[in-house]
């Protein structure tokens, strides 16, 4: 098993991309707690500690310094914690929130799935956490598209078509990211959800490896039990449309030539 208490990051291309049977493919795993979504708050969080950081480091130094020296009568307008005190109690507030928690509940290796954050953010939390294990997701944005119609005609309203042009947005930003080379930082199992479902035998061993787990100790009948909504909506039966029965206005979305150009490089058809 990896190191008590290392973090395992699932990200994907927006909604509907296969995060949540990973997430719980990993979560069978009786050792491992993967925390749900939560809106990209923590990126936020992230983002201010970057902030910090850049304060502390252009102009909290010299007040330090200053302080040091001649206390209360130094130019102390931009005296600010040093770099390793910041990064303590942003990883502090993490530990708080998500590791004591699983460790309470006897699951050491804890992890987290967003479907909004780009390798940026990723590169922001392996500063804090050196083991950071890192799985993106992607699909195929026409299927994406496909069950995000379903969610729109059947969640009254929660889902709206503003959402979905929301997540094309963010499959275009992650998929940029599924491609990009490999810079330095933790990491990255790049895994399309065709080939996770197609083979799900040879991805838990891919997947096992990435992270340093046991594949024996996942449960295998969690790919067999395919969940597509919360328990409102689970009674209904799956309605998803054929491509060619969207509207138009829904397909066009993918006609940006950009996305286009996503589409094909992540190996996908781009032809109708």
């Amino acid at each position: 098993m990896t190191t008590p208490h290392t973090p395992l990051l699932i990200l994907a291309a927006g909604q509907r991309c296969g995060s949540t049977l990973l997430q719980r493919l990993l979560t069978s795993h009786p050792g491992v707690l993967i925390w749900g979504e939560h809106g990209g708050q923590l990126g936020r969080i992230l983002e201010a500690a970057d902030g910090l950081l850049s304060w502390s480091r252009e102009l909290g130094g010299d007040a330090r310094v200053e302080f040091s020296q001649n206390s209360y009568q130094s130019w102390m307008a931009n005296l600010t914690p040093d770099r390793d005190l910041i990064l303590q109690a942003v990883r502090r507030f993490i530990d708080t929130l998500y590791i004591e928690p699983a460790v309470r509940l006897g699951r050491p290796v804890w992890g987290l799935k967003e479907v909004r954050y780009t390798l940026t953010d990723v590169r922001r939390l392996h500063v804090l956490y050196p083991d950071l294990a890192v799985i993106l997701l992607i699909r195929d944005p026409r299927d994406v598209l496909r069950s995000l119609d379903e969610w729109e005609r059947k969640t009254n309203g929660r889902w709206t078509r503003r959402l979905t042009e929301d997540a094309v947005v963010n499959w275009r930003r992650v998929a940029e990211d599924f491609l990009a080379p490999p810079e330095n930082g933790p990491p990255v199992l790049r895994l399309r959800y065709e080939d996770f479902v197609a083979d799900p035998g040879g991805s838990c061993e891919i997947i096992a490896r990435h992270t340093g787990l046991d594949a024996g100790a996942f449960d295998p009948n969690v790919l067999a039990t395919r969940l597509h909504v919360g328990e409102e909506f689970a009674h209904l039966p799956r309605d998803i449309r054929k491509w060619h029965d969207l509207p138009i206005s829904l397909r066009q979305l993918l006609d940006p030539p950009q996305i286009q150009s996503l589409i094909q490089a992540c190996g996908y058809q781009t032809s109708d």
